[in-house]
């Protein structure tokens, strides 16, 4: 299917107006570079890995010194595999991690899309 310039126009229209993450809606952060949108997912769920305690447990002295996560992957961690790069670094490939994070966004945030919505 080959869609028109004016479809095209209304679907970025659409992208632009629809909320994503915290101070960007889904158009300006699909228009971002990768690493860009890596880092600010990475602040994103920074929230969640703090509400659930993985700073305690944390590789990184500054995130146990604020007792909040506060990490980011570096270029080597990234590179590693070993790391999801939309998550910080404290929550690593596991998917036991990576669903608690998610669940908890979910959570904190579900409040903020009902009174948007209400």
């Amino acid at each position: 299917m080959v869609r028109s310039k004016e479809e095209w126009q209304r679907i970025q229209e659409e992208e632009d107006a629809e909320p994503y993450l915290p101070g960007f809606t889904r158009g300006e952060f699909d228009r971002l570079p990768e690493s860009q949108q890596q880092r600010e997912s990475q602040k994103f769920f920074q929230i969640s890995a703090s509400s659930l305690g993985y700073w305690k447990t944390c590789s990184l002295s500054p995130c146990r010194r604020a007792k909040a996560c506060k990490g980011f992957l570096s270029e080597a961690q990234a590179k590693s595999g070993n790391y999801q790069p939309y998550f910080p670094p404290c929550i690593r490939e596991g998917a036991y991690r990576q669903g608690h994070t998610l669940t908890e966004a979910e959570r904190l945030f579900a409040g903020e899309d009902a009174e948007e919505n209400g």
